[in-house]
């Protein structure tokens, strides 16, 4: 495994994959397993409920779709916990973020991220592209 995807990419790969650049669908078409943390599905839960992740079906079916043979789960650690302490001081308070970088860095993984904020703090290798929906997905 070489890629973890935040939260972002990963909705949007299984809801509107179009949407992302075309180098980023190249490597998230990749047999390669890709990891994916575990908070990433509270995360996409919460924003459901909040009505900032619309999708067609259930929850349970949009999880089920998206933890394709590809994906492997990464449930938080004692190790990543406490990495979330050991971030650079500017880096955002997100809880989520804070988590699914942390488990990047801990596990030598490369982050697939939109996100400009984590880039610049250079807590872990990112892969990054520039896309911000102002939603997970529409």
């Amino acid at each position: 495994m070489t890629y973890l995807l935040d939260t972002a990419t990963w909705a949007n790969h299984v809801t509107m994959p179009e949407v992302l650049p075309a180098r980023i669908r190249r490597l998230l078409q990749t047999p390669e397993a890709k990891g994916l943390c575990s908070v990433s599905l509270l995360e996409c839960a919460i924003h459901h409920r909040l009505g900032r992740l619309d999708i067609t079906g259930e929850l349970r079916e949009f999880f089920a779709a998206g933890l394709a043979a590809d994906i492997s789960l990464l449930e938080l650690t004692p190790a990543v916990a406490c990495a979330t302490n050991e971030l650079p001081v500017d880096f955002p308070g997100d809880p989520f973020d804070r988590a699914i970088v942390a488990t990047a860095a801990c596990l030598g993984l490369i982050l697939v991220t939109a996100d400009p904020a984590i880039r610049q703090t250079q807590a872990c290798p990112v892969e990054y592209y520039p896309f911000r929906p102002s939603r997970l997905n529409r």
